[in-house]
């Protein structure tokens, strides 16, 4: 099993008043299908930058080479840009906007790094992983006149259970310290880190979530140990 980080970036939209007309966003990234790739939004007269980020993110999102490896999303005036695969940090990732018939835009040509990206690195001396499980709430929907008075239920939330792992604990190992890249830190710093699991060499399950729980266990006789807790959040890929 691999942890590791995405890569986030996002940039600000800032606005004075926002006349019609077409802005460019250009994204930047290496490997990507078409790099850099300029995305045309057409803007209206009074656009908030809120409206000018969610307009831009719509765009963005029809070109299946920017989809392809990147997850955006509009926060208010922040275009928030995550890769969709783990990966050690792209000092080129980019997203800037400016205006070429609208007006009204403050033009950036530099985002931020919100994120850096880390490769993913095993985690090492694992003895034993449970999970993750996958499960589906069950609505009842049970009425007085249900069809010979047998019971009914719809599908709800997709949930996902914890996944535990059991390691032989080496505190002042990589993966396993309360430095940078270690479960210990990624836990104490709330990180929201990027996993990946593979059973028999073939089927590959990647997901993202925090560690959530982290406890030793020192026999009197026997090696120092560990149990750890993650918890998925989103939905995992399942190949």
């Amino acid at each position: 099993m691999h942890a590791a980080l995405q890569q986030v970036e996002t940039a600000v939209v800032v606005v004075t008043v926002v006349t019609v007309g077409n802005a460019n966003f250009i994204l930047t990234a290496a490997g990507m299908t078409g790099d850099p790739i300029t995305t045309v939004v057409a803007l209206a007269n009074g656009d908030s930058a809120d409206t000018v980020a969610t307009k831009a993110v719509t765009t963005m999102n029809l070109d299946a080479n920017i989809t392809a490896m990147f997850k955006i999303v509009a926060n208010g005036p922040n275009i928030v840009i995550t890769r969709l695969i783990a990966a050690a940090n792209d000092g080129t990732l980019n997203l800037a906007y400016a205006d070429v018939t609208s007006a009204g835009l403050t033009d950036d040509a530099t985002s931020n790094n919100t994120t850096a990206g880390v490769a993913a690195v095993e985690i090492a001396q694992i003895s034993n992983i449970s999970g993750p499980g996958l499960s589906v709430d069950m609505i009842d929907v049970t009425t007085h006149d249900s069809t010979n008075a047998w019971e009914y239920f719809v599908a709800g939330i997709l949930r996902t259970v914890e996944l535990t792992l059991d390691i032989v604990y080496d505190p002042a190992g990589a993966t396993h310290a309360a430095a940078a890249g270690g479960l210990i830190y990624r836990l104490e710093n709330r990180q929201y880190s990027w996993f990946d699991l593979t059973f028999f060499t073939t089927y590959n399950w990647t997901f993202s979530g925090y560690i959530t729980g982290f406890t030793p266990g020192a026999p009197v006789e026997g090696a120092l140990t560990a149990a750890v807790t993650l918890k998925i959040t989103g939905q995992p890929t399942l190949e």
